[in-house]
């Protein structure tokens, strides 16, 4: 697995020091270095450390984890091999509901941060709500949502339609339908505004950060994926133009509903109203495997990477969710039990592979697959209103849902 680099490691250090009280040397050493200052004092560098040696007192350590990756299985998912998903580490249900974010508008997009310690959720009124996890254990049993929200972000003159944070959980990152994708300093404790945008002349439906950060996946409107450098601000189209300036015949035909990066950073997927799913090359850019009529010639509403980039999960609107070999093209398994609607339908991993989830239309539920069977395991957290987004937590069982209803709530294990 590929390390932190160089400028994770020195933010890190960076707020280790200022949380110890040593701002100047802190400063000092982000004016050394070029690695920006950030308000944000934390003791996360300590904590890593702290499991880190916890893991290696319990003989854990590179080489263990060498041997493991050496040993994965063939037929692996989000980490866990088909043979062996479907423990009890997943978030089949019962759930209940830890926390009900309010907008006023339609809730449409959500995202944790990858240390799953914030929630942002957006919506059709244009603004965006950022929810401390650790804050929502007092909600209280109406999971009331105001202890937990620390901030409102509104710089969008139209609905926020994705959403995602950049590794460093430092920066938040947004797309909308006034073709515009704008970047959010979270360590700022005060402002609602972005510090630094990118325009289009399309609506924008879905974004993805490369795992280094130095890169925003973009998909909407338009049939290109398009991909913009955070530090130059420069756009670069996937795969490019064909000869003449013209279209590649590479691209899709129809505009992009949903784009993943794979978490070591070697592929980028592509879901598209054509019915096509696409794999990209994260070095070169270039098309690597195209899905044609991934769900019988119905529109793909999502392609979600698995995190080594082997398999790809796919839902589309013939009501099927699958999961395809990479490489092949191949059909691994499918999972069916659930409707999705003209509107759309999300389609994710749980956050040890164990398990898949999507959002049914028919029940405005939630359900959960056993990856490796296929088994439907069950329909749960329903809603009044259709399910919009799904998002599951990446290192806890919780997950998020946004509904037309107007609320994001989010759900953990119900408690016996």
């Amino acid at each position: 697995m590929e390390g932190p680099g160089r400028d994770e490691i020195i933010q890190l250090i960076l707020c280790q020091l200022s949380e110890y009280g040593f701002s100047n040397l802190s400063q000092a050493i982000a004016a050394h270095t070029k690695v920006p200052m950030t308000a944000d004092s934390n003791s996360r560098l300590a904590d890593l450390v702290r499991l880190g040696l916890q893991s290696e007192a319990q003989g854990g350590g590179a080489s263990a984890s060498a041997e493991a990756d050496a040993n994965t299985d063939a037929h692996s998912v989000g980490g866990a091999s088909l043979d062996e998903a479907g423990g009890d580490g997943g978030p089949a249900g019962p759930w209940r509901v830890l926390c009900k974010v309010k907008h006023r508008g339609v809730a449409s997009a959500a995202a944790f941060s990858c240390d799953g310690r914030y929630v942002a959720t957006g919506a059709a009124d244009a603004t965006i709500k950022l929810v401390d996890m650790d804050r929502v254990a007092g909600a209280g049993r109406q999971g009331d949502a105001s202890a937990a929200v620390v901030r409102t972000l509104q710089d969008h003159e139209a609905g926020v339609s994705g959403l995602a944070f950049h590794p460093n959980g430092l920066v938040l990152a947004s797309c909308s339908a006034d073709q515009t994708i704008r970047l959010f300093d979270l360590s700022v404790t005060h402002g609602t505004n972005a510090f630094q945008s990118f325009r289009d002349g399309h609506a924008f439906r879905s974004i993805a950060f490369h795992p280094s950060g130095d890169y925003i996946a973009a998909g909407g409107d338009a049939p290109e994926v398009r991909l913009y450098s955070v530090r130059s601000g420069k756009a670069y189209l996937l795969p490019g133009t064909g000869g003449g300036g013209g279209p590649s015949p590479m691209n899709h035909t129809a505009m992009i509903t949903h784009v993943s990066y794979a978490a070591n950073g070697a592929a980028v997927a592509s879901a598209s109203r054509d019915g096509s799913v696409k794999i990209w090359d994260g070095a070169s850019g270039r098309c690597v495997r195209t899905i044609d009529r991934a769900h019988d010639g119905r529109p793909a509403t999502a392609a979600v990477l698995s995190p080594d980039a082997r398999h790809v999960l796919t839902a589309g609107l013939d009501s099927c969710v699958r999961l395809w070999d990479a490489s092949s093209g191949r059909v691994v398994q499918e999972y069916t039990g659930a409707s999705m609607d003209a509107a759309g339908g999300p389609a994710a991993f749980s956050h040890d592979g164990a398990q898949v989830m999507a959002a049914d239309a028919a029940s405005n539920s939630v359900v959960a697959w056993d990856a490796a069977s296929g088994q439907l395991l069950t329909h749960a957290a329903a809603h009044s209103q259709r399910i919009s987004w799904l998002v599951p937590s990446p290192t806890t069982s919780a997950f998020v849902t946004c509904s037309d209803d107007e609320c994001a709530r989010i759900w953990g294990p119900a408690t016996h």
